[in-house]
C-alpha cells in the first residue's frame, strides 16, 4: 500500500504483484492508510488508485474457504464512506469484486475509458459482502443494479446504464481528473455519501415492480440470485445501517454453504487448468480458417463453434457424405432460429462461413485441421504452420504423423459432446510436443470460451480414464451381484447425471468394450461385458447395451436381471459383494484411479479430475466434483472401501500409495496437501 500526499491530497495507491488482490495485507495497510488521511491536517481530500495500470482484482477466493481476516470488506467500505474527508476512486483497467465495492463506497468514481467493472460473486455461488447491494440500488435503481449484480459478467464503464456512477469518463490515466474532482469536493462546504443518495428510489412503485419481476424469474429460493433480490428489496425496505447488515447476514449464512464452496472450487480450478507450462515457451498462432477431415459426428459440432467465434470453416468431404456433414451444422443454427436464440439473417452470416467439397488443396489456407479418422492422408498439401488435431483421442495419432510427415504438428484432444454447447475440450500433450502447435490448440478454444484441460499423452487421456474406473466398478459389483438398476441408481445418487452402463448405451457396446481394453487391458470385470456385447451382437438383447431403446428414449431393460443372474451361475469362484454402499464403491474407484493419474502423470492436478467429471461428464456441479466431495467427507472412509472391495477388482481399488499417505498424514487433496 503507497502513500503519498501530492497538494493536500492523500494518493492512496493499491500495490501488489498480483493484479493488486486485495489480500489480508492489503486490506490492513488501506485501513491504515485511510486512519492516516484522517489524521493528517494536510490532508483535505483522498484519492484510491491502484498501481501497474489496474485497480485491483479483488479478494483472493482461497480466503472464502477459512476464517475471514480482518478487516473485511464491510467494515473497510464503511471506513471509506464515513472519511472525514473525500475519497475519490481513480479506476483504471479492471476492478472485480471486493474492488469495486471499495469504489461505490467513495464519494465519487473517475474511470479510464475501457476499464471494466464487476461484481462476479453470483457466479461462484455467493454475494457480495461490501455493501454493494445497498448502494448499487441507490445509485441506479432496482432494475440496473439487479441487472448488473445477477448477471456478473464484467462491464465496461461507458456502458449507458452505468453512467450515474461516474463522475467522468476519461481517455487520459484517471488520476489527474480524481485530485482536480477530490481538490473541488475539498472546497465544498459538505459532500454527499452514498447513504444520503435516493435517486434510485426516486419511482418507488417501479422500484417494487422491478424487484417482483426480477424475483419471479428466479427458479429458486435458496439461491444466490434469490439472496441478491432480496438484498436490493431491502435497500428500499429497511433504514440503510439494518440494510448493510442485512447482507452482512445473508452473506455469512451463503458463505459456508456446500454449494457456494463448489463453486468457488470450480472457478478455481479453471483458473488452475489455464497455467500451461508451454506458455513460457511457446507462442500461439492466430487461427482463421478451419478444416475438418474424417466422418466423427464431433466434426458437425466443432465447425458450429468454429463458426459461432467468426471463423472459416471447410470441411473436406464431397458428395453426400460433405453434404450431410453441411446440413447436421445448418440443423444446429435452425433450431437456434426457431427457438429465438438467433435471427435469420445471423443464421445465414455464418453459414456463408462454412464450405465443403473434395479437394485436398484447401488444406493448403488450413490454420487447423480437426482430424475425426478417415483414410490415408499421406501426400496431403499441408500449409506450413499449420497444426493437425484428431479430435477423438490420441490411438490414430503416431499414424498420422508417419503419414503427414516431420514438418506437420500432429496433437490429440477430446471435445465434449454435444462440442457446440459443452465447455470442456481435454488436449494430450507428448513430451516431444511443439509448444507453438500446443499453445496454438489450447489458446485456439480457450479463447473460444472452452475450458482446456491438459493430459500425459496416454491411452484414455482423463476422461475416457476416469469414466473407464466407473465402468469397471459398476461391472465389478454386478459380476458380484449388485442388481445392475441399484448401480445406476447409486451413480446418479453419488451426483453423475447418467449412469456407467447408460454411458454404455449411449457410446455403443462395441466401442466401450474396445476403449476399455485399449486403457486397461484384459481385467477380468470386462468378461460380464465381452459377455453382453456377444448377446447385442446375436439380436438377443432389446437395446445396444443394458438398457432397451425405444427411438431416443432408454428404458430399463426387463430381462437384464435374469440375464445377469444367467451370466453368473456359468461363472466359477465369483467374489462375494462387500458390505460398502454402492455409491461410495464407484467414488472410491474414481478415488483410486485418480490417484494412479497423478503418480503416473497423466493429470497434472486433482482439480482437473472434478473439471472433467463436472464439465464433461455432467456431475452435479453443486458438488463441486467427486474429489471435492471425498475431501469434505475424509479420504479414510473411501480408503477403507477401497481395502474391502479389492477381492473384486484387485486392479481397480488397490489404494494408490500416494493415497494412504495421504491418509496416514491427514492431508487432502485441497487445503492440506501438496496438490492443489
Amino acid at each position: 500500500m503507497n502513500y503519498e500526499v501530492a497538494d493536500g491530497v492523500a494518493v492512496l495507491r493499491l500495490a501488489r504483484g498480483e493484479a493488486n488482490a486485495l489480500s489480508p495485507e492489503m486490506r490492513a495497510g488501506l485501513a491504515a492508510a485511510l486512519s492516516r488521511a484522517a489524521e493528517d491536517a494536510e490532508v483535505r481530500a483522498v484519492v484510491l488508485t491502484g498501481a501497474g495500470g489496474t485497480f485491483s482484482s479483488g479478494v483472493d477466493l482461497a480466503e472464502y474457504d477459512g476464517p475471514l481476516a480482518p478487516p473485511w470488506l464491510d467494515v473497510l467500505t464503511q471506513r471509506i464512506e464515513t472519511h472525514s474527508k473525500p475519497v475519490i476512486a481513480a479506476l483504471e483497467g479492471s476492478a472485480l469484486g471486493a474492488a469495486f465495492e471499495l469504489a461505490l463506497a467513495c464519494h465519487a468514481r473517475v474511470a479510464r475509458a475501457g476499464s471494466r467493472v464487476a461484481l462476479p460473486e453470483v457466479g461462484l455461488g455467493m454475494m457480495p459482502s461490501g455493501g454493494s447491494t445497498q448502494r448499487l440500488p441507490r445509485l441506479l435503481g432496482a432494475q440496473a443494479a439487479l441487472e448488473f449484480l445477477l448477471t456478473g459478467r464484467s462491464v465496461a464503464v461507458e456502458e449507458p446504464r452505468l453512467a450515474k456512477l461516474f463522475a467522468e469518463v476519461t481517455t487520459e490515466a484517471p488520476l489527474e481528473a480524481a485530485l482536480s474532482i477530490a481538490r473541488r469536493f475539498a472546497q465544498a462546504p459538505d459532500f454527499a455519501r452514498v447513504w444520503q443518495i435516493e435517486r434510485g428510489f426516486s419511482d418507488p412503485a417501479a422500484y417494487r415492480r422491478a424487484v417482483t419481476e426480477v424475483a419471479a424469474r428466479i427458479d429458486t429460493r435458496d439461491s444466490a440470485e434469490a439472496d441478491i433480490v432480496r438484498c436490493v428489496e431491502a435497500a428500499q425496505l429497511l433504514p440503510y445501517a439494518q440494510g448493510l447488515q442485512f447482507e452482512a447476514a445473508t452473506f455469512e449464512a451463503r458463505l459456508t454453504r456446500a454449494d457456494a464452496r463448489a463453486a468457488r472450487h470450480l472457478y478455481a480450478a479453471e483458473r488452475r487448468a489455464g497455467v500451461w507450462l508451454e506458455a513460457q515457451q511457446g507462442t500461439a498462432r492466430q487461427i482463421k480458417t478451419v478444416v475438418l477431415v474424417g466422418s466423427d459426428p464431433v466434426l458437425p459440432e466443432l465447425a458450429v463453434h468454429a463458426l459461432d467465434n467468426d471463423r472459416r470453416v471447410a470441411i473436406l468431404a464431397a458428395g453426400p457424405a460433405g453434404e450431410a456433414m453441411t446440413a447436421r451444422a445448418r440443423a444446429v443454427y435452425e433450431g437456434a432460429v426457431a427457438r429465438k436464440r438467433m435471427t435469420e439473417a445471423e443464421r445465414d452470416a455464418r453459414l456463408a462461413q462454412l464450405s465443403h467439397g473434395g479437394d485436398p488443396a484447401v488444406l493448403m489456407a488450413a490454420d487447423l485441421v480437426l482430424d475425426g479418422g478417415g483414410g490415408d492422408v499421406g501426400g496431403y498439401p499441408v500449409r506450413k504452420g499449420a497444426v493437425w488435431c484428431l479430435v477423438s483421442g490420441r490411438d490414430r495419432a503416431a499414424s498420422r504423423r508417419a503419414q503427414l510427415g516431420q514438418g506437420v504438428p500432429v496433437l490429440a484432444l477430446r471435445a465434449y459432446r454435444p462440442a457446440h454447447v459443452r465447455p470442456l475440450v481435454e488436449l494430450a500433450v507428448p513430451e516431444t510436443a511443439d509448444p507453438d502447435a500446443v499453445m496454438t490448440v489450447r489458446q485456439y478454444f480457450a479463447g473460444a470460451d472452452r475450458c482446456v484441460v491438459r493430459s500425459a499423452d496416454r491411452p484414455g487421456m482423463l476422461g475416457h480414464r476416469l469414466m473407464g474406473a466407473v465402468q469397471r466398478a459398476a461391472l465389478a459389483l454386478m459380476r458380484a451381484g449388485a442388481p445392475a438398476e441399484a448401480v445406476e441408481a447409486a451413480a446418479r445418487r453419488f451426483g453423475f447425471a447418467r449412469g456407467p452402463l447408460e454411458l454404455v448405451e449411449v457410446d455403443g457396446i462395441g466401442v466401450t468394450v474396445a476403449r476399455l481394453r485399449r486403457i486397461f487391458g484384459g481385467v477380468p470385470e470386462l468378461a460380464l461385458l465381452d459377455a453382453r456385447a456377444d448377446a447385442v451382437a446375436a439380436g438377443k438383447t432389446p437395446g445396444q447395451g443394458f438398457y432397451a431403446s425405444h427411438g431416443q428414449v432408454l428404458v430399463p431393460d426387463p430381462g437384464l436381471a435374469d440375464w445377469v443372474g444367467a451370466w453368473r451361475e456359468g461363472q466359477r469362484d465369483l467374489p462375494d459383494l462387500p458390505d460398502v454402499p454402492l455409491d461410495v464403491a464407484l467414488h472410491a474407484a474414481i478415488l483410486a484411479e485418480t490417484g494412479r493419474m497423478l503418480e503416473d502423470g497423466t493429470a497434472a492436478r486433482a482439480s482437473d479430475i472434478d473439471l472433467c467429471m463436472v464439465r464433461g461428464y455432467g456431475f452435479d456441479a453443486t458438488r463441486g466434483g467427486p474429489i471435492l466431495v471425498a475431501d469434505a467427507d475424509g479420504l479414510l472412509r473411501y480408503l477403507r472401501a477401497m481395502k474391502a472391495l479389492m477381492p473384486l477388482a484387485p486392479a481397480l481399488w488397490t489404494p494408490p500409495v500416494e493415497l494412504e499417505e495421504m491418509v496416514k498424514y491427514g492431508r487432502r487433496f485441497f487445503g492440506t496437501g501438496p496438490r492443489p
